[in-house]
Order: C-alpha cells, then sequence, then structure tokens
C-alpha cells in the first residue's frame, strides 16, 4: 500500500483560491442539506491556552481526519499559529490514500468559503473593504475577496504595523487601491465590507465604525470566551455561518452576547449553505447588517483535500511512501 504525502508548498502548485469555489459551495450545501458526514470536533487542551482539533467528516466519495494544533509558543518558534495535517481515506474501502498539509489547507477553503459568503451577503454596490489582520487568513481573504466586487478602496490595519505595510504591499501588486489604516476604527468606518482575521479575544472594531448596509465577514475568535465583535453590532446584524451548531457550542461572537443577555438563548442564524442552495434570500435590504460568523467545517477539508489529491494523481505530483 502506497499512501501520497502532499505538502503545502505543492498543495499551493496543484490549487488555487478560485478552484476552491465550487467544492466549498458544495460542501456547504451538502452539510446544511444533511448529506454529507461531519462528526462533532473533539478538543483537547494538553496545557492551558494549547489545543489539539480532531475532526473527522465524510464526502464525495472520500472520508478525512483532520488534526489541527494551536499552540501558544508556535509563533516564538518561527512556526504558524494554526498547524496541522489531514488524512484522506477511500470512502468505500477504507484504505488510507493520503496525508496532506492540513495548514495551507485550512488558510486555503476558510479564504475560499469567506469569499463565496461576502459575494452572496454583501451589497451589490459595495465598493469599500476594510481587513482587520495582516497574518495568514487576513492575507488569503484579501486575496480571495479581491474579485468579489469592484473595490475602489481597500483599508488594511494590524496591531504589528509591520506585518500590516507588508500586507499592503502585496495588495498593491495584485493591483488593489489599498493603504494603510493606522487604527482598526479607521479602517473599519463606512467600510461596505469588514473581514476581521485577528488572533484577539476582545472586539476589534467599534460598533459606530459600522453604519447601514455593511457586511462583517469573521474569522479569527477562537473559542466561546473570545470575539471579535462588540454585543451591540451582533444584536443588530442578521447572523449567519458555516454551522448553526458550532456557532452555539464555542463562537463567543455570539455566546457572549447571549450570555449578556442581550441575544436569545438560540438566535435566528442561517447557515451560509442554505443561502447558496437558495433556500434562504440572505441580504434581504441595502440598510440591512449583515455578520457571517467563519468556524470552519471539516467536510470543507475532505472537499478541498480530494481536489488537492485528484490533480495529484493526474499530475505526478506528491510523494508516494511505501507502507507494506
Amino acid at each position: 500500500m502506497q499512501i501520497k504525502v502532499i505538502s503545502g508548498s505543492t498543495v499551493r502548485r496543484l490549487v488555487t483560491l478560485a478552484d476552491l469555489a465550487g467544492p466549498m459551495r458544495d460542501a456547504l450545501v451538502g452539510f446544511s442539506a444533511g448529506t454529507v458526514y461531519q462528526h462533532p470536533r473533539v478538543t483537547a487542551e494538553p496545557s492551558d491556552g494549547d489545543y489539539v482539533l480532531i475532526m473527522p467528516a465524510g464526502g464525495g466519495g472520500k472520508v478525512g481526519l483532520k488534526v489541527l494544533t494551536m499552540f501558544a509558543a508556535s509563533t516564538q518558534h518561527g512556526l504558524p499559529s494554526v498547524q496541522g495535517l489531514v488524512v484522506l481515506v477511500d470512502g468505500t474501502t477504507g484504505q488510507p490514500l493520503a496525508l496532506v498539509d492540513g495548514t495551507v489547507i485550512t488558510e486555503l477553503r476558510t479564504a475560499a468559503v469567506s469569499a463565496l459568503a461576502t459575494e452572496r451577503l454583501a451589497r451589490a454596490d459595495a465598493r469599500t473593504l476594510a481587513v482587520i489582520g495582516a497574518g495568514v487568513q487576513a492575507t488569503a481573504h484579501l486575496e480571495a475577496l479581491q474579485g468579489v466586487r469592484e473595490w475602489d478602496d481597500v483599508r488594511v490595519h494590524s496591531r504589528t504595523p509591520e506585518r500590516g505595510q507588508q500586507l499592503v504591499k502585496q495588495a498593491e501588486a495584485w493591483g488593489l487601491p489599498v493603504r494603510w489604516a493606522p487604527s482598526a476604527a479607521e479602517a473599519a468606518d463606512g467600510a461596505d465590507v469588514i473581514c476581521t482575521a485577528t488572533s484577539s479575544c476582545s472586539p476589534v472594531i467599534p460598533s459606530d465604525a459600522v453604519g447601514p448596509g455593511t457586511h462583517i465577514t469573521a474569522v479569527g475568535a477562537f473559542g466561546a470566551t473570545c470575539r471579535e465583535l462588540p454585543t451591540e453590532v451582533v444584536v443588530r446584524a442578521t447572523l449567519f455561518a458555516d454551522s448553526h451548531a458550532s456557532v452555539l457550542a464555542e463562537a463567543g461572537d455570539v455566546l457572549i452576547p447571549i450570555g449578556e443577555g442581550r441575544l436569545p438563548a438560540d438566535p435566528p442564524l442561517t447557515e451560509i449553505g442554505r443561502v447558496l442552495a437558495g433556500d434562504h434570500p440572505g441580504r434581504t435590504d441595502d440598510d440591512e447588517v449583515t455578520v457571517f460568523k467563519s468556524l470552519g467545517l471539516p467536510v470543507e477539508d475532505v472537499a478541498a483535500c480530494t481536489l488537492v489529491y485528484d490533480r495529484a494523481l493526474a499530475a505526478g505530483a506528491g510523494q508516494d511512501v511505501d507502507f507494506d
């Protein structure tokens, strides 16, 4: 038996963010329709503030097991803050097929999903984009969002100005009309679309910076006690997410307002898969504030890894390792 080992650099050579749009749409629609398998995420905390996430899922004839780590000391050693791998298995025989770099898969599929959500939930005339954060996810999101609308004004803010300026230079190279914003408030003020991709545990934008008709994609803030958005924004927004159940289990952006008594225990919240399937209209008027809370689904990883694996087979890419 051979297992194909596919590195992060190989993943990047084999697929683009645009390539993942179709598989992510199918995964989200299938998840909301209940036609794919996903086991509830298992979270282990081997030491305070360090997490190991174990996520099994299946769809499209494949089964995947994703193991993701978020350790506080990783960045001090020059490593990504989120690391992981995915084991891809044949859905009929159970034969292990591939071991795929889960760090890059997470980066790309998360941004591809956010682009789909923004495309459907932002106003058609949205022209101003604010990105809060300048790490791996912020960079991938800015790349993914660049083609969602015809942006006239793109603003970037990060609590680490050096990294923020690097992202500005990268966006300039993509041809975006981008500028550095000295504060998150200045970046968000009057923006039609706001993307928050930070590791903050407290709100990163003020509520008065979010005007009528704004769409927000909130990507960061892992866990029930962390959030990127203030309560005032969340309670006046129409809420969307990749998974209703996951939001109520671990999304501090929603759970904290619930704990404050500002939202009901099970607030109105629509899965983006229903919007993509045409079962829900998404935005209903131009003054509506919409929030898409991204938590990530293992079925997205399976769909992304299946595409990567198929292309690796066709291209003879990756390393074949004997397991006899």
